[in-house]
């Protein structure tokens, strides 16, 4: 399965599914990263890409594209959707995991809409939470998750140290968010996601795995 994930920022696509990230690659699934901002409003870009590529080093990600939009600024026109089509055509996407529109972050909701109109012809699109999403989020698909995937996702947040100030990005939170989701699943631990599209196909659709039972 080829997947992409969009996020506006640096540690955007980490924060919203990046153990279910970690558990693509080790089912040896193709992945891309889309980030559309190199930060910059808070903390210098040349740091916050660095960041972005060590958590990907860490999830096993090494196709990170940084698409140059302006931090805050994120568009929502005809060439942000163009760029983002040509970038799923070009790597084969299978599945894109995308922002939420319900969410209160500017950048959050451009990139999200963005991402909805560019991904018209894929057949599995998921929308990730972040800390930004309003309470009408609600989840319709988890990926349930291993504890060493969750792990990874700890470990790739940990990376972007200009962003350590941030209470949600610690590991109790993460933990937290995950069992939470976990009980919603039925699991031990799982990411939640909203379906904008779930095309039912034998050859297509791939439930994720975790690597060891909890």
């Amino acid at each position: 399965m080829n997947t992409v994930a969009i996020g506006a920022h640096p540690d955007d696509i980490e924060i919203g599914a990046g153990a279910s990230l970690a558990q693509h690659q080790a089912q040896g699934d193709k992945i891309r990263f889309l980030i559309l901002t190199r930060g910059g409003k808070l903390s210098q870009p040349s740091k916050r890409e660095k960041e972005a590529l060590r958590a990907g080093e860490v999830l096993g990600v090494d196709d990170i594209r940084f698409l140059g939009y302006e931090d805050t600024k994120v568009p929502y026109d005809h060439d942000i959707i163009e760029e983002l089509e040509s970038q799923l055509n070009d790597f084969g996407a299978d599945r894109v995991y995308i922002h939420s529109e319900n969410d209160t972050h500017q950048d959050h909701r451009h990139a999200a809409l963005s991402s909805v109109a560019a991904t018209r012809n894929i057949d599995e699109v998921l929308a990730f939470e972040s800390p930004s999403t309003r309470p009408s989020f609600t989840p319709q698909y988890y990926n349930t998750l291993s504890e060493a995937s969750l792990a990874q996702k700890i470990e790739s947040i940990r990376s972007h140290k200009t962003q350590q100030e941030k209470l949600y990005l610690e590991a109790e939170a993460m933990n937290g968010l995950a069992r939470f989701r976990g009980q919603q699943a039925n699991a031990r631990y799982a990411e939640a996601f909203q379906v904008i599209r779930i095309k039912q196909s034998p050859h297509r659709t791939q439930a994720l795995t975790p690597d060891s039972p909890e």
